[in-house]
Parts: C-alpha cells; sequence; structure tokens
C-alpha cells in the first residue's frame, strides 16, 4: 500500500528546495567572473550572427542597456 501525503509536508518540499535554489544563487552573485578581452569587431560580429544580418537590429543589440551591463561601456552606434 502507499503511503498518504499531508498537504503541510508537499509544501514544506518545495519550501526547502526554493530555499537552497536561491542560496545557491546568491552563492553565484559573490564569485568574481573570469575577464575575457573582446574587440568591438568581436561583439558586432556576434551581434550578425545572433540577429541575422539585418544592420538596424545589430545597432540595437550592441548598443542596449544588457550590452553596456555586460562590457561595461556604453556603445554608440552612429549612422
Amino acid at each position: 500500500m502507499a503511503k498518504t501525503q499531508r498537504r503541510d509536508q508537499v509544501k514544506r518540499q518545495t519550501k526547502v528546495a526554493r530555499q537552497t535554489k536561491v542560496a545557491r544563487a546568491a552563492a553565484q552573485v559573490g564569485r568574481p567572473m573570469k575577464k575575457v578581452q573582446v574587440t568591438l569587431g568581436d561583439l558586432i560580429a556576434a551581434a550578425f550572427d545572433a540577429v541575422g544580418g539585418e544592420v538596424k537590429k545589430v545597432a540595437r543589440v550592441v548598443s542596449s542597456p544588457a550590452m553596456t551591463l555586460a562590457t561595461g561601456k556604453h556603445i554608440v552606434v552612429v549612422g
């Protein structure tokens, strides 16, 4: 015969799993990342690969706030 579980037992298990996931994520935030030197040409080439070759979309990706956070520099495309 199978054991029956009460509702509070199931909730407690998911709460514990959620707490460990949050603790793991918080531990990773404090870890320093490995710095990689990337040229502007590499960034533009990667944006072309990701977007599919449209210049306006590449400019939008390269000058996006997410790219600014990732590189630490604000890239402005003129043209």
